[in-house]
């Protein structure tokens, strides 16, 4: 039986399954600070949703194996210092492809048919219908960034929308052209200079920090839509403001933000036409259990021996590895 410590609460199903493998379950937000520290000698898995785990609170867990994320994204966890003591991390490789392609997809519905607008006419000045600026998703051209679990789904969405679809993701060979019948764009600037729609799905590494700036933006056309469900931090977040105000973009979108909660001075909060969300693309009922199951499964395949199954370890090889 192994001490496995969840950091915040989640559904239930993640307890019932450690509990039915005969696991003991610490659940930090019944205890103080004193109480959940006496713990950590004994931990051996962690589960966490959103809260850091640095280097500085591993190294007080000796017998730790595992840290399970909640999701895909790692930016929370110290996976440097992980990797270094032999600390498997894990994620739900699969558990929320589905409902942050299906954000994904209701973004750029919502950003092509001006909805905010719609909306705002609706309840306030239905005189003002005619300035209602809404585009077909039909045989327009979409740019998926990142071609991983997530970017494919979107993909093969955008696909049956009728769009014509190009990927960019930096793992797939130069000489390929094209991935499950969608075309390849290896070179980053001519996808944008093509693309009415970016969807980004990569990593926030050093390597993708700001990859979409005023430089790139500029490169698409005047009538273009962003849609951020990756990472805050890939899109930089005051060029994308100047160009929405300088109308030199349709419209935006953004799940994500460089600091979340988002900051009351975000230039995104007054920019026109951009849609936010409070990072919760993969908040779902189903996607949910299946994120807390799935990260309990990890940490009781670490804790038992077998080790994390192919696809479930976290890596940073590449824009297709998170998304």
């Amino acid at each position: 039986m192994a001490k496995i410590l969840i950091t915040e609460l989640l559904d239930l199903s993640a307890v019932d399954l450690l509990n039915r493998h005969q696991h003991e379950v610490v659940k930090a937000w019944e205890l103080n600070e004193h109480e959940l520290k006496t713990h950590y000698p004994e931990v051996e898995g962690v589960l966490v949703r959103v809260a850091k785990i640095p280097a500085s609170l591993m190294e007080r867990m000796p017998q730790l194996k595992v840290v399970a994320k909640h999701g895909v994204g790692c930016d929370n966890i110290d996976v440097a210092y992980a990797r270094k003591h032999n600390i498997a991390v894990g994620i739900a490789a699969s558990a929320n492809a589905t409902s942050v392609a299906e954000h994904t997809l209701m973004f750029m519905l919502a950003a092509a048919k001006d909805l905010l607008r719609m909306d705002h006419t609706t309840r306030h000045d239905y005189s003002s219908r005619a300035n209602i600026d809404a585009v077909d998703l039909n045989g327009r051209t979409v740019l998926v960034l990142g071609y991983g679990r997530i970017g494919a789904k979107v993909a093969v969405l955008c696909r049956a929308f009728g769009m014509n679809v190009l990927v960019h993701d930096n793992k797939l060979s130069p000489t390929q052209a094209d991935i499950d019948g969608f075309k390849l764009v290896h070179d980053l600037h001519q996808g944008l200079a093509e693309a009415d729609i970016l969807t980004v799905h990569v990593p926030l590494t050093n390597q993708t920090q700001h990859m979409i700036a005023e430089k790139e933006m500029r490169l698409m056309k005047p009538d273009a839509i962003v849609v951020n469900c990756g990472r805050g931090g890939i899109v930089h977040e005051q060029d994308l403001a100047h160009l929405l105000q300088e109308n030199m973009l349709k419209a935006a979108a953004m799940d994500v933000f460089s600091v979340e909660p988002i900051l009351p001075d975000n230039p995104l909060l007054q920019a026109p036409r951009c849609i936010l969300a409070p990072h919760a693309a993969a908040l779902t009922r189903e996607s949910l259990a299946r994120m807390a199951q799935e990260a309990a499964q990890n940490i009781v395949d670490v804790v038992e021996g077998r080790g994390l199954k192919p696809g479930y370890s976290y890596e940073l090889e590449s824009f297709s590895q998170q998304n």
